[in-house]
């Protein structure tokens, strides 16, 4: 009989800040931080960001940004039965 062990289990990442200046960016005009930060949200990888050479805000966080606070959580370990067919 063979097994294996798989793990899994989430991270929690918390990446440095970014500043943006809403008065850069035309669709923002007349938008609340909230709604402005709704739409961010909606449109995390698609949203470009001024100056940068990723292509969108999220790989800006990713790429560029340190991890000031990570956190491992809900970790679950199982036993697999390896089929020898």
């Amino acid at each position: 009989m063979k097994i294996r062990m798989s793990k899994s289990y989430m991270v929690y990442e918390v990446y440095d800040t970014i500043e943006i200046d809403k008065e850069d960016y035309p669709e923002f005009e007349s938008l609340t931080d909230q709604e402005v930060l709704d739409y961010l949200n909606e449109n995390l990888f698609d949203f470009e960001v001024n100056g940068s050479d990723e292509g969108s805000l999220g790989g800006e966080f990713e790429f560029n940004r340190d991890i000031i606070k990570d956190k491992f959580t809900n970790e679950e370990y199982s036993l697999i039965l390896v089929n020898e067919d």
